[in-house]
């Protein structure tokens, strides 16, 4: 049993960046293949949960990807360093950065 814990694991696990692309590509078929409205409602239902599960892994691989950025900030000393990349965290940087540009400004 613990073999069938493991191949489900594996079958939810977040595809790698080139995998990402592939998943992407096929969600949008699945899109035009619902669109198109010549599906069975059995099919519409399958292919829709093979969609919604797309989406997930999809989703799971950009949120691995934005963890992996690192942004470039600027100290005041002018030297430069990187820092893993947080939408709140950037936001405070830019508002930190413009303070020092500022300060600097006016001396």
């Amino acid at each position: 049993m613990a073999g069938k814990k493991n191949t489900a694991a594996a079958a939810t696990k977040a595809p790698s960046l080139s995998g990402f692309e592939k998943s992407l590509e096929e969600l949008e078929q699945l899109v035009r293949d619902l669109e198109h409205g010549e599906l069975t409602l059995e099919q519409s239902l399958s292919t829709f949960e093979r969609g919604v599960g797309l989406t997930r892994d999809c989703q799971q691989a950009l949120k691995s990807a934005e963890q992996r950025v690192e942004m470039l900030v600027q100290n005041g000393d002018g030297s430069l360093e990187t820092r893993p990349f947080h939408e709140h965290s950037n936001d405070q940087s830019n508002e930190q950065s413009n303070e020092q540009s500022d300060q600097s400004s006016n001396s």
